[in-house]
């Protein structure tokens, strides 16, 4: 797949103007709307009704209980965070954040906070909702994705913030760009209660929820006092459609206008469509073999380099995502800081893997087993599990519930974990840290990988500002761990979003979270 380079912007400036957490969407409503569907009805009425389908339900309105994707998406209209990200360029945007200013040893963000906002019950949002929100933030579990890093938020005054980091974080500002990272009413949170707030936020966002039926759809309304003026799209409706190809169905009929992420067998049927467009684009993330290098017979290097030589990527970017990705050799593209073509490679290659596998004592009289969580892992694992038959190996591939699929691998019970992950941010830190750093042993290092150097390019890169040395530290590391091999990358896929065709500003966002104000008929 042919690669385009971004520009990759990680807030290296120490004052950011303002720019508007609106995006692309135009705040003057719903001028230049088309015929037909998406556009004006008989009556010559401008539609202002957008329905989005996706697989699965959120279970609340929570910003800081909810890591569910579809809550996630749901909650990117409903929360205002204090910046957003660009889909295409990935440049943080202030939103509630005004501007910015970063401490020199990169540990503090000052953030100017935009005056005159309202929440959608009409009250004025004050310095203080923000602290609140951000302080909650620190304590939720759900909330880690923006906070895992934030050891302290001070009010600095009627319209400044500080938020005070555990060291430098360069990915900070895309951590708060996420919907984890959300401002609220101090107030009406204080007055409503917790369980009631998780049913009708009141939030600055560009929309509020007005019904929500529960396994079936969530509708949102129109903020009338939102910040950034008039929203283009006055009702968005999010529906619950579990079955792929229903969706897909739905789309052609018309009965909605979106479905996020549509499986890559449908991609041709909906290009070929005229009334339908397909949005594709990149993901913060990549599918991934772990091996566990405590047990037996992958605690001999050897081993773990037949393994590698015996992972058909090929049949698993065509045979699994219809050829709808990229095969990785390391765990990062070329758009990331540290990135490097000097990795050890391994081809797939039968006959080096029989080999290697026989150097280390493997002759087949033991099972090998392999564990997933969800039904497209399980699709790479029978992929790796045929290679292994080839030459003569057995492994036997077990599909668990999530929570006991975790334990298994904290556990060290299987040899190898076939996995994916989606990161808050572009970067090596966020691929590889909770993975093969030793201090990660008990939270997500499945390896039981344990290096001192590793450890030590890892921690050093973490405290180190300049972008150049940055750079030649992750690219130490990411040659290391292609030696080593702990983890064997796979592929990157592609997010998308398929649309009705006259839906417009629509760009692909990493994460799967849309922010509708940027929408218009």
């Amino acid at each position: 797949m042919k690669r385009k380079l971004l520009a990759v912007i990680l807030a290296a400036a120490m004052t950011v103007s303002l720019a508007g957490c609106g995006g692309n969407a135009a705040s003057s409503g719903n001028a230049g709307g088309t015929q037909e569907a998406g556009g004006s009805g008989a009556s010559g009425e401008v539609k202002d009704t957008l329905i989005i389908g996706h697989y699965g339900d959120t279970p609340n309105f929570d910003t800081h209980d909810n890591l569910n994707d579809n809550g996630m998406r749901i909650n990117m209209c409903v929360y205002d965070p204090l910046v957003r990200m660009d889909n295409e360029t990935y440049e943080i945007k202030p939103c509630l954040a005004e501007s910015w200013e970063i401490s020199e040893d990169g540990r503090e963000y000052t953030f100017a906070i935009k005056s005159g906002v309202k929440f959608t019950d009409g009250t004025d949002m004050s310095i203080d909702d923000v602290v609140f929100s951000l302080e909650r933030g620190m304590e939720m579990p759900m909330a880690v994705p923006s906070f895992a890093r934030v050891t302290g938020v001070e009010k600095v005054d009627d319209s400044h913030v500080k938020v005070i980091l555990d060291g430098p974080y360069p990915e900070f500002l895309f951590a708060m760009a996420l919907p984890t990272a959300g401002i609220f009413s101090k107030t009406a949170f204080e007055s409503m209660g917790e369980d009631a707030f998780k049913k009708n936020p009141v939030t600055t966002a560009p929309y509020k929820v007005a019904d929500w039926k529960a396994g079936e759809k969530v509708v949102l309304e129109a903020n009338e006092n939102y910040h950034m003026g008039e929203v283009p799209i006055k009702h968005v409706e999010y529906r619950v459609i579990t079955d792929p190809n229903s969706a897909v169905l739905s789309l052609e009929s018309g009965d909605i206008d979106a479905y996020v992420d549509v499986q890559q067998t449908s991609f041709k049927r909906i290009q070929e469509n005229d009334k339908l467009e397909l949005h594709t684009g990149d993901t913060f993330g990549l599918n991934y073999i772990t091996i566990n290098c405590e047990k037996a017979p992958f605690d001999n290097i050897k081993a773990r380099q037949a393994l590698a030589y015996a992972t058909d990527k090929e049949s698993m970017l065509y045979g699994i995502l219809d050829g709808n990705g990229t095969i990785m050799d390391t765990f990062a593209t070329d758009k990331y800081l540290g990135y490097t073509d000097k990795v050890e490679k391994y081809p797939y290659d039968l006959e080096k893997a029989k080999a290697l596998f026989a150097e280390a004592g493997v002759d087949g009289s033991q099972e090998i087993s392999i564990i997933v969580y969800d039904t497209k892992a399980s699709k790479y694992a029978q992929v790796l599990q045929n290679s292994l038959a080839e030459i003569g190996l057995k492994a036997n591939v077990s599909q668990m519930e999530r929570s006991a699929y975790d334990d298994a691998c904290l556990n060290g019970d299987a040899h190898i974990m076939v996995d994916g992950g989606t990161f808050t941010a572009p970067t090596i830190d966020e691929a590889l840290y909770s993975g093969i750093h030793s201090s990660q042993m008990d939270v997500r290092n499945y390896s039981k990988y344990s290096d001192p150097e590793a450890d030590r390019l890892l921690d050093e890169a973490r405290i180190t500002l300049d972008e150049t040395q940055r750079a030649a530290l992750y690219e130490q590391l990411l040659i290391k761990l292609s030696k080593d091999l702990p983890m064997i990358p796979t592929l990157s896929g592609t997010k998308n979003i398929a649309t009705n065709k006259n839906l417009k500003g629509v760009t692909v966002n990493p994460w799967s979270f849309y922010n509708v104000y940027d929408f218009s008929w």
